[in-house]
């Protein structure tokens, strides 16, 4: 599929696609050269006998406007995403972050409620709770936060 992925991209002094395992995303600063890169990518994977699973494919286009492209392959139009996931992160159609931010979150409310029998667990000593709370919960809920922006809603909040 690496063979594929770089014989099939437009502009190889550029990162414009992410490959992880049979998934893949593409991206282009503008919907002409994203159409043509998706067209060689089909052409590429034909030659190799392979076909784009049209029913599971999906097209965003991720803008603070209000905009939705149509991409298809062979005429076929592809479904247009509201957000995706990609190896864990959000990335919604209207670029913002906070999707990320709350799912991190709720990841850590999540391990909170999973510790609760042991955190309240008189048996216990409190330095191993202590251990519990900052190697599971502090960690879970500040993945990934070094690269989550400080907007003017998330310090009020």
């Amino acid at each position: 599929m690496d063979r594929i992925t770089q014989a099939a991209n437009p502009d190889p002094e550029c990162l414009n696609g992410l490959l992880f395992a049979d998934d893949q995303a593409l991206f282009s600063p503008d919907k002409d050269t994203l159409q043509e890169h998706i067209n060689q990518l089909n052409r590429q994977c034909e030659a190799h006998g392979m076909r784009i699973n049209i029913k599971k494919t999906e097209a965003i286009t991720i803008s603070r406007n209000e905009t939705t492209t149509a991409f298809n392959i062979e005429g076929n139009a592809l479904l247009n995403a509201t957000e995706f996931k990609y190896l864990g992160s959000f990335f919604p159609k209207d670029g913002r972050i906070d999707r990320e931010i709350e799912d991190g979150c709720q990841k850590a409310n999540s391990i909170s409620y999973q510790l609760a029998p042991l955190l309240k667990h008189e048996s216990i000593p409190i330095a191993t709770k202590a251990k519990l709370i900052n190697s599971i919960f502090l960690t879970t809920l500040t993945y990934r936060c070094q690269t989550w922006p400080l907007t003017q809603g998330l310090k009020t909040s």
